[in-house]
């Protein structure tokens, strides 16, 4: 199934091509690994980290998941 894979912070980007991901799980993990890149490059250009998230949506357009980047780092 293909994922969508909607950026969510001061604006909503959406994500045009999306992943096809074997199920919500698995684009829950992808999820969380485009977060750690992302916020990878925030702390390298001494930006500040915000509230940010990822909202999973599949191809029907129904909400899977919402993943926060905060949630992607270890514990």
């Amino acid at each position: 199934m293909r994922y969508y894979f909607h950026r969510n912070g001061d604006e909503l980007i959406c994500d045009p091509e999306g992943s096809v991901c074997a199920n919500v799980a698995v684009a829950i993990e992808e999820a969380k690994a485009h977060a750690r890149e992302l916020m990878a490059e925030r702390l390298k250009s001494g930006r500040e980290m915000d509230g940010q998230t990822f909202e999973i949506v599949d191809e029907k357009g129904l909400l899977a998941a919402t993943v926060r980047f905060k949630d992607a780092l270890p514990s």
